[in-house]
């Protein structure tokens, strides 16, 4: 078993997720095979402007359905091997990612009978209400009575996993969510390769327990130990046992030190490990950053969690209102600041002003 701690496990999530903006391209991102979330609307473009300054989206990348089926940033060209992955293992799976699912004979079928029927009625462009209704008719043994909408519709969380299988591709158009299905789409039908999926994500999330792994993956721990590679390497992170990819143990080994000042958005990939105490130990900075609704954004510092953020457009300036654990040094306030006019940038103002508390 290999010993090591939290700071080399952070240095190695930084360097390997190109915070260090290493990257040269795009579509060479190394978060961009788990995917880079999206919620809320915007935060994609802003990850990947974190680690590429001032970078457009290229028509290589798209936005899917994808991992607990929440909206992520892709490359197209890795949705059909990701669509395969992720495609429920078994009726044990279908509950563990999707609960409500538990009041469904047969949960597996049921769940392939509403990928079927989620990609018939979204080849021609359509939105989500639509989708959904046309779906529900469909498969009424997975719908019930919503009371926020006043109706009966499919369940929310089996409409949103089944929308990859299914080949549906999202675009964002004035503030409205525009629905189709990518042509000439192979439907999988059951997963093979999960192994491949569970390697991907050590390799971008660092050494992680079977019970993270599978939190991440929105299903259990029970699932994935049938599955779990006996080659992966055992670590032990300050006590933790953990696994990791035996191929990217030499960058484990001595990353380099974490440098710069990033604002991460809600959801950016670094703080999408289930590995939080790891992560941010003080429970109160936890209860801080990540709220049950409405988490701010994360300021980051040579790789360490020292406060948070949210931002507000009032005309043409971008507020940026910083909460920090700890006294910043000018220094870093300086750079906050340089990081600001970029997200102002990003969310279409001409300048950014930053104000500074403390928690």
């Amino acid at each position: 078993m290999i010993e090591i701690d939290r700071d080399r496990v952070l240095a190695y999530r930084y360097a390997v997720q190109q915070l260090d903006r290493s990257a040269a391209a795009i579509d060479e991102l190394a978060v961009l095979p788990l995917g880079v979330p999206d919620s809320p609307a915007g935060s994609a473009v802003q990850s990947v402007r974190t680690r590429m300054p001032g970078a457009e989206i290229p028509d290589a990348l798209a936005l899917a359905w994808s991992v607990r089926g929440s909206a992520h940033l892709h490359r197209v060209a890795d949705l059909p091997r990701l669509a395969d992955q992720l495609y429920p293992l078994s009726d044990a799976d279908v509950l563990a990612r999707m609960p409500i699912m538990k009041s469904v004979g047969a949960p597996l079928a049921v769940f392939g009978k509403t990928v079927t029927a989620m990609r018939e009625y979204s080849l021609e462009p359509t939105d989500r209400g639509s989708l959904s209704a046309a779906v529900t008719r469909e498969v009424p043994e997975a719908s019930a009575w919503c009371r926020a909408c006043e109706s009966t519709h499919v369940f929310y969380s089996l409409y949103l996993q089944a929308g990859l299988a299914a080949g549906i591709r999202l675009v964002r158009e004035s503030g409205r969510l525009r629905i189709t299905a990518a042509p000439n789409w192979h439907v999988p039908h059951q997963t093979a390769r999960l192994d491949e999926l569970i390697r991907d994500c050590l390799r971008v999330l660092g050494p992680s327990s079977i019970a993270d792994l599978a939190a991440f993956l929105g299903t259990n721990a029970n699932v994935l130990r049938p599955v779990w590679s006996t080659d992966l390497v055992e670590i032990s992170v300050d006590g933790k046992r953990s696994w990791f990819a035996p191929e990217a143990t030499t960058a484990l080994s001595s990353p380099p030190t974490p440098r710069g000042v990033r604002l991460l958005p809600t959801g950016d990939p670094y703080l999408q490990a289930r590995d939080r105490t790891q992560l941010l130990p003080d429970p109160t900075h936890r209860k801080a950053l990540w709220r049950a609704v409405a988490s701010p954004g994360a300021l980051l510092v040579d790789g360490e969690i020292v406060g948070t953020w949210r931002a507000k457009k009032a005309g043409h300036q971008l507020q940026v209102d910083v909460t920090a654990f700890r006294t910043l040094r000018s220094t870093t306030r300086a750079e906050v600041a340089v990081e600001a006019e970029q997200l102002a940038t990003t969310r279409g103002a001409k300048s950014a002003a930053v104000g500074f508390d403390s928690i």
